[in-house]
C-alpha cells in the first residue's frame, strides 16, 4: 500500500490510467448540498491565489496489467462522490469556455478536451472516457461527455442527479463573476491517494473502517461490497448484472438504499427464526451466515444473491404494491397500510413457502391467512393492544410453522391456532365482543387507522371493483359536524341532552363517512347535507352512507344504530378464525424448564412453578411502592393494566409511567417476589441450580443466562452504558466469552466466564503488535487498574497472530454467585475502556 498527497488535476490526467467505479460501489447519490459545498471550497481556494486546498483521501486499486490499447483500469475504492462532482464541474467549465470565450483566458474549451481532464482524445470505446461509472448512471454521464463533443449526439436523462448536478455548475458559472477563480482552484485541489496492490492488500478491510471512521456507508454498500469486491472483475460484473441490479431495481433502484437495511434484516429474521434480528447486528449476521453456508467460497455467491433477489421480489410484494396476483395484491395493501412493519418477515416467509410450488398450503388458504393476518392486527389497533411484544412472537410464529412444515402438519390450522392460542397474553387477538365494543365507542376520527377502517367497510362491498379512495381527494367527514353545538338546528335535532349527545357521538363511527365534498358540506344543518346538489348524502354513491338516504333525523339514536351496523359489518370484514379447543391445545408447546443454549427466561421460571399465577411483584420506586401481578400466562401486568414479557421490560415501563422517563432498568434486580419477598435474581438462580443438578440446563444454556443477567446488570449502569453503550437488546450468546467494541479497529475488550475451570475474567485483544507494546511500556499502570480488587494479571504473547491482556479471577462460578461476579467482571471492563485511551 502508498499513500501520498497529490493534485487531483494531476489524478484525472495520467495518460495511461482510466478510472473506473466498480460495479460493488454505491451509485452517484450527491445531492446539492454537497455539490454546494464543493462549490464554495474551490471559489475560496481560487480567489486566494496561492496555496493548495485538501479535500479528502482518495483509495485506488490498479486493476492488473495494461490493455492491448495501453490503459490500465485503476478502481476507485473511495472518493468517487468527489470524482464524478468534479467531472461534472469540468464539464460544464468545458462549456462555459466553448460558449463564452472571451471571459476565460486561464483555460479553454480545447485545453479540457484535449488535455485529457475529460477524455482520452485519440482513444475508441470504453477507453475514450476517463471515468467510467457503475450501471445506471454510466450511460447518462457518457452521453453527457459526447453531447459535449457533438451537439447533435442527445443526453439520456436515466441518471437524474447527474443531470441536476451539471445543471447546478452550469447556473453557479453563469452568476459568478470570472469563471477563471473556478479553473484555478481546481487546479490546487489536492487529495491524499492511496493505492492497493492487486493481490496483496485488502480493500475488504479498508472499505470496512471508513464506517468506523464517520463516513456514511449503509449496510447496502457493507453488503455490496462484501459480496461483490473480493472476485474477480468479470465475476463481479456478472453478478452484479444478474443479481445485484435486479435487487436494486426491485426495492426501488433510487430509494434502495433507504429500505435495503429493512429488507436485509426481515430476511435474516425469516431465516434466524425464532431469533429476532436488531439493524445494529445486520451487517455482522449477514457476513457470518454467508460464511457458515460457504457461500463466500469461490463460485457460490450466486446462489445467495439469488436468494437475496427472490426475498427482495416478497418484500416490494409486501411494501410496494409489485404482487402481479391481483387478489393478493390488494390484501397485502390493506396491511401495509396498518403500517405495522414487524410482520413483514412473517409475510415473507408465508411468500416464500408458498412460492416452493408444490407448498405446505394452496393461494385459497395464503389470501385466508394473510386476510386472517390483516384482522389480528387490526383488530389489535381498534382495541388498542399494545404491539411492543409482536416483533418477538412473529419471529417465533415463524420458526413453528416451519417446525409445522417439517413435520407434514396443517400450515394455516397452525398459524390460526397460534394466534387463537394466545387469549389471555399481551399477543392476544381481540374477540368478536370486545372488537365490537371498542368499535361502536372508541374515537375513531382520532385513530390513526380511521380511514383505513372506513375505506375497508367501503370495499368490503366491491370485492372484485374496489373505489380508489386513497387518491387524495377523500377525506373523513363528520355527518353531524364538529361545530354543531353552535348552530340551534343541530341543537334542536339532538335534543335537550345535547351537549352529552354530542361529547359521546361526535365522533364515533356511527357518525364518520367519507366524502370527497367535505368543505361544501361543512357545517351545513343535516337537511342541507342530504339535499345538496353536489355531494349531498342522498345522492351519496357509498354504500357506508346508504343509511342517511331514508334519514329524516339524525340524533343520538341514529348515529348509534348506524355505528352497530358497521361495527356488525366489521365482524365479517375483519373475522375471528374459528377452530375448536382441542385442535387450539394440540398446537399449544410443551412448557419445558430449559432450551439448550437458551438464556433462561421468565416464563421458564414461572413454569417451574417457583413464580406463580396471581404472584404479586413488589418494588420501591423513588421512595413509593409499586406493584405488578403475574398472569395465568406468564406475562407481567402492570398497575396501568398493560401485560410485559420480562421482568426488565416491567421494570422500565413502571418507571417511564411514575417518572416520565426512559432508561434501561435490571428488573430481576428491580422485582420482589411479594412484600418482603426474595428478588427475582435470587428466584432465578435458585431455578437454575436445581436445574442444574436434574440436568434439565446444559452448558450453554448456563452461559447464556450468565451473560443475559450480565447484560442485564451492564445496561443499568450508567458508567457502563456511557463507555459500551446499552447492552440489554445484545446479541444472545451461549459462548464462554463475549467481546465489546473499544472504537480501535485492531483492538477489542472480552469478557470470559469459564464454567468448567471456575473462573471468570476480562481482557484487551490487539491483532496490531504495536498497540500492545505500548500496553506494555504502562506495564505497572495496567496491572494496578486491572489487579484492584483481586485478580491475576497475565500477558499473553505466545499467539503468532494477537497478543493479549488478561485478568481473571479463580472464583466459585454457580448460579447463586453470579449476581456478586457481575460488578467485578463490570469494573474490569471499565479498567479497560481507560486502558484502551492510552492507545489512541
Amino acid at each position: 500500500m502508498n499513500a501520498g498527497p497529490q493534485r487531483i488535476v494531476d489524478l484525472l490526467t495520467t495518460a495511461s490510467n482510466r478510472m473506473v467505479i466498480p460495479v460493488y460501489q454505491r451509485a452517484y447519490s450527491w445531492d446539492e448540498e454537497q455539490c454546494q459545498q464543493l462549490w464554495d471550497d474551490i471559489v475560496a481556494t481560487g480567489r486566494r491565489g496561492e496555496g493548495t486546498h485538501f479535500t479528502g483521501s482518495v483509495v485506488m486499486v490498479l486493476d492488473g496489467t495494461p490493455d492491448f490499447s495501453g490503459m490500465s483500469r485503476v478502481l476507485v475504492i473511495d472518493g468517487q462522490q468527489r470524482i464524478t462532482t468534479l467531472t461534472l464541474l469540468l464539464v460544464a467549465l468545458a462549456e462555459f469556455a466553448r460558449d463564452n470565450p472571451d471571459k476565460v483566458s486561464h483555460f479553454s474549451f480545447e485545453e479540457v478536451m484535449g488535455n485529457g481532464y475529460l477524455v482520452s482524445p485519440y482513444k475508441k470505446g470504453p477507453d475514450h472516457y476517463r471515468l467510467t461509472l457503475s450501471q445506471g448512471d454510466e450511460t447518462t454521464l457518457r452521453s453527457v461527455i459526447d453531447h459535449l463533443e457533438n451537439p447533435d449526439v442527445d443526453v439520456v436523462p436515466e441518471a437524474h442527479r447527474i443531470i441536476e448536478n451539471l445543471d447546478f455548475f452550469r447556473s453557479s458559472l453563469q452568476k459568478i463573476d470570472g469563471a477563471n477563480v473556478v479553473w484555478d482552484g481546481i487546479r490546487r485541489l489536492e487529495v491524499v491517494t492511496i493505492s492497493l496492490a492487486q493481490g496483496q492488500d485488502n480493500p475488504q478491510l479498508i472499505f470496512e473502517s471508513m464506517n468506523s471512521t464517520g463516513k456514511d456507508l449503509s449496510t447496502a454498500d457493507l453488503v455490496r461490497n462484501y459480496v461483490l469486491m473480493g472476485l474477480p472483475m468479470a465475476e463481479q460484473e456478472d453478478l452484479y448484472a444478474n443479481y445485484w441490479r435486479k435487487i436494486e431495481e426491485t426495492l426501488g433502484a433510487d430509494s434502495y438504499d433507504r429500505v435495503f437495511d429493512d429488507f436485509l434484516r426481515n430476511w435474516l429474521t425469516v431465516i434466524s427464526a425464532p431469533t429476532t434480528v436488531v439493524t445494529r447486528d445486520v451487517y455482522r449476521l449477514f457476513k457470518r451466515y454467508a460464511a457458515e453456508n460457504d457461500y463466500d467460497k469461490p463460485g457460490h455467491m450466486a446462489k445467495l444473491l439469488k436468494d437475496l433477489r427472490r426475498f427482495a421480489g416478497y418484500y416490494a410484494c409486501i411494501t410496494a404494491g409489485a404482487c402481479e396476483d391481483a387478489e393478493i395484491r390488494v390484501v397485502l395493501g390493506r396491511i401495509a397500510a396498518l403500517d405495522v412493519s414487524v410482520v413483514n418477515p412473517l409475510l415473507m416467509s408465508f411468500c416464500e413457502d408458498y412460492a416452493a410450488g408444490e407448498g405446505p398450503f394452496t393461494r385459497d388458504d395464503l389470501l385466508s391467512m394473510l386476510r386472517t393476518t390483516e384482522s389480528y392486527l387490526f383488530r389489535r389497533s381498534v382495541c388498542d393492544v399494545a404491539t411492543n411484544s409482536l416483533n418477538k412472537f412473529f419471529s417465533s410464529v415463524i420458526a413453528r410453522l416451519n417446525a409445522v412444515q417439517e413435520e407434514g402438519g396443517n400450515y394455516r390450522e397452525a398459524y390460526e391456532a397460534i394466534l387463537l392460542g394466545e387469549e389471555g397474553t399481551a399477543r392476544r387477538m381481540p374477540g368478536d365482543d370486545e372488537f365490537e365494543r371498542a368499535l361502536k365507542t372508541r374515537d375513531c376520527y382520532a385513530f390513526r387507522r380511521g380511514f383505513y377502517l372506513l375505506a375497508t367497510l367501503e370495499n368490503s362491498h366491491h370485492p372484485k371493483n374496489p373505489l380508489d379512495l386513497y387518491n387524495g381527494g377523500y377525506t373523513i367527514e363528520h355527518i353531524m359536524p364538529r361545530n354543531a353545538l353552535n348552530r340551534q338546528d343541530w341543537r334542536e335535532m339532538l335534543g335537550a341532552d345535547y351537549e352529552r349527545v354530542y361529547d359521546e357521538c361526535v365522533n364515533t363511527l356511527g357518525n364518520l363517512t367519507l366524502t370527497a365534498y367535505n368543505s361544501e358540506l361543512s357545517d351545513a344543518s343535516f337537511a342541507q347535507k342530504k339535499a345538496r346538489a353536489i355531494g349531498g348524502y342522498d345522492k351519496d354513491y357509498l354504500v357506508i352512507s346508504a343509511a342517511l338516504h331514508d334519514a329524516d333525523t339524525w340524533d343520538e339514536g341514529a348515529i348509534k344504530r348506524r355505528g352497530a351496523g358497521l361495527a356488525r359489518r366489521a365482524l365479517a370484514v375483519w373475522p375471528m378464525p374459528q377452530l375448536a379447543k382441542e385442535v387450539i391445545e394440540s398446537y399449544r408447546p410443551a412448557k419445558k424448564s430449559a432450551a439448550p443454549g437458551r438464556a433462561v427466561t421468565f416464563r421458564m421460571v414461572c413454569a417451574s412453578g417457583r413464580i406463580k399465577p396471581g404472584d404479586k411483584l413488589v418494588a420501591t420506586l423513588a421512595g413509593e411502592t409499586v406493584t405488578a401481578e403475574v398472569t395465568g400466562s406468564y406475562t407481567i401486568r402492570l398497575s396501568s393494566g398493560e401485560e410485559v414479557e420480562s421482568p426488565s421490560r416491567a421494570a422500565i415501563r413502571t418507571n417511564e409511567l411514575a417518572t416520565g422517563k426512559h432508561h434501561s432498568m435490571n428488573g430481576w434486580a428491580f422485582w420482589h417476589l411479594g412484600e418482603g419477598g426474595p428478588l427475582l435474581s435470587d428466584v432465578r438462580v435458585r431455578y437454575l441450580m436445581d436445574a442444574e443438578k436434574t440436568e434439565a440446563v446444559d452448558l450453554k444454556s448456563l452461559r447464556a443466562a450468565f451473560w443475559d443477567g450480565l447484560f442485564s446488570y451492564c445496561s443499568d449502569r450508567p458508567d457502563f452504558t456511557k463507555a459500551y453503550g446499552d447492552q440489554s437488546e445484545r446479541w444472545e450468546n451461549s459462548d464462554w466469552y463475549v467481546t465489546f467494541g473499544l472504537g480501535l479497529r485492531d483492538a477489542h475488550a472480552t469478557a470470559f466466564y469459564a464454567r468448567r475451570d471456575g473462573w471468570v475474567g476480562a481482557s484487551v485483544y490487539v491483532t496490531d503488535f504495536s498497540l500492545y507494546d505500548r500496553l506494555q511500556a504502562r506495564r505497572d499502570e495496567a496491572e494496578a487498574l486491572l489487579g484492584a480488587d483481586g485478580g491475576e494479571v497475565v500477558w499473553n504473547d505466545a499467539n503468532e497472530k494477537s497478543r493479549e491482556l488478561l485478568v481473571k479471577l479463580p472464583c466459585d462460578v454457580s448460579p447463586e454467585r453470579w449476581d456478586e461476579l457481575y460488578p467485578w467482571i463490570a469494573d474490569r471492563l471499565l479498567a479497560i475502556r481507560r486502558i484502551a485511551g492510552w492507545l489512541r
